[in-house]
């Protein structure tokens, strides 16, 4: 695929890509896991098709917590995309967590995008248009229970 190419053309030793989301005809945001261990991090590059191909707009990482299970970062797609504004997103370590629920400051709910990938390892996006910080998150168990709860600001 045309946009793994380009993502894996950034050259980072055992980059991993988790995932790769079109948002529009044009663009794209790729979900990638960079290194191994302790010192592995977890991030997304925004992608977008210009004459020359796939290209590599912009992008970030944030490094695993020991003490988070949803491990969220919020990424700002304000500036690169014109039908979405934010991308919240993280990665899954306790395995007892399902699904992934979001509860905004005005009350709207979502719930995110669990993907399995690299055989046990999880991860979860929102992106949607509307401010996702000051956000709740919720872990929450096959059975219903909320496994962990952050709020997603600075």
């Amino acid at each position: 695929m045309e946009i793994q190419k380009a993502v894996i053309a950034l050259e980072h030793p055992e980059l991993k890509v988790a995932h790769i989301e079109l948002l529009e005809k044009n663009k794209a945001v790729a979900v990638l896991r960079l290194g191994s261990g302790e010192n592995s991090s977890f991030g997304n590059v925004i992608l977008e098709k210009n004459f020359l191909g796939w290209e590599i707009v912009r992008g970030g990482s944030l490094y695993l917590l020991e003490d988070s299970q949803l491990n969220w970062g919020h990424f700002e797609l304000r500036d690169n995309l014109s039908s979405y504004s934010d991308l919240l997103r993280g990665k899954i370590t306790d395995p007892e967590i399902e699904l992934v629920q979001v509860i905004t400051k005005y009350g709207k709910e979502y719930q995110a995008r669990v993907i399995k990938y690299n055989n046990d390892d999880r991860f979860w996006f929102l992106i949607a248009n509307g401010e996702l910080l000051d956000a709740t998150v919720k872990g929450i168990s096959f059975e219903g229970d909320v496994i962990e709860e952050i709020q997603t600001s600075y």
